[in-house]
């Protein structure tokens, strides 16, 4: 009988443990889950350290000027720029069409996030994919822009994050493979903009 008591408070200390450690481990979870959905990273409003501040702020997609008629046949295309939060940040001006904004982090190790535009062309279904960098006070192209043929087709924003990545400390770009009739995407060095 003694060791059975002596046991029994050994293994409920030990169930208590083991449930306090759950919870701990739920929340963290729960906490992880929550920053990631509140630090948007794929969108018309995205969210980063952009001047390298060690501030999180923001960059969201603007249409400054609104389009009339086709611009294929004679008529303006609507024009958007990119607006930061960050004082000491100047607009991107985009030019045409509808744009989507990518936080792809640090990819050039000098300590701002880097910012890729994922652009609508004025017709068609070929969108194109342009990463900029903050640096000496002026926003320049750090990869040669790349084409995405889209088919028509939406592209989710996990894609769109996967497109720019850095690895070993090369950055690399996913392009569709133009022998490919599905459009399988081959991981290609990025071509850089000296």
């Amino acid at each position: 009988m003694k060791a059975l008591l002596i046991v029994m408070p050994i293994t409920l200390f030990s169930c208590i443990h083991t449930s306090q450690d759950k919870k701990r481990l739920v929340d963290k979870q729960e906490k992880t889950k929550k920053v990631k959905s509140i630090l948007q990273t794929v969108g018309e409003k995205i969210q980063g350290d952009f001047n390298g501040d060690g501030q999180t702020g923001s960059a969201v997609a603007i249409k400054f000027k609104e389009g009339k008629g086709n611009p294929v046949e004679d008529g303006t295309a609507d024009e958007y720029k990119v607006n930061f939060s960050a004082s000491n940040l100047k607009p991107i001006n985009a030019g045409c069409c509808n744009i989507r904004l990518i936080n792809e982090g640090d990819l050039n190790n000098d300590g701002t996030d880097e910012i890729s535009i994922f652009q609508a062309p004025i017709n068609g279904c070929t969108y194109s994919f342009t990463t900029y960098s903050f640096a000496g006070g002026a926003w320049k192209q750090i990869i040669k822009t790349f084409l995405i043929p889209t088919g028509c087709d939406n592209i989710s924003d996990d894609e769109l994050q996967k497109r720019v990545f850095k690895e070993n400390n090369f950055i690399y770009c996913l392009n569709e493979d133009p022998n490919d009739v599905n459009g399988k995407l081959v991981k290609k060095k990025a071509t850089m903009n000296k």
